[in-house]
């Protein structure tokens, strides 16, 4: 039975997928586990960052626009 969405029960659902990864005649799948959680961890703050700024242009543009609009 699958546990609904965003549950805690659904996240051990995960997590336990992940965690049967986990071997100990193979360390490095280990290693590799949380080297993976801390590279998509990385990958995702990168991104939005990325729209951070992208919001701040339009933003940017938006309000110089709105600015040009008013002195006609």
């Amino acid at each position: 039975m699958t546990n609904a969405y965003g549950t805690k029960e659904f996240y051990a659902e995960q997590f336990a997928d992940l965690i049967a990864d986990v071997q100990h005649d193979s360390p490095e799948f280990s290693d590799n586990l949380i080297a993976g959680f801390l590279l998509a961890l990385d990958d995702w703050r990168q991104y939005h960052v990325k729209q951070i700024l992208e919001l701040d242009r339009v933003e940017f543009k938006a309000t110089d626009n709105l600015k040009q609009f008013k002195n006609d």
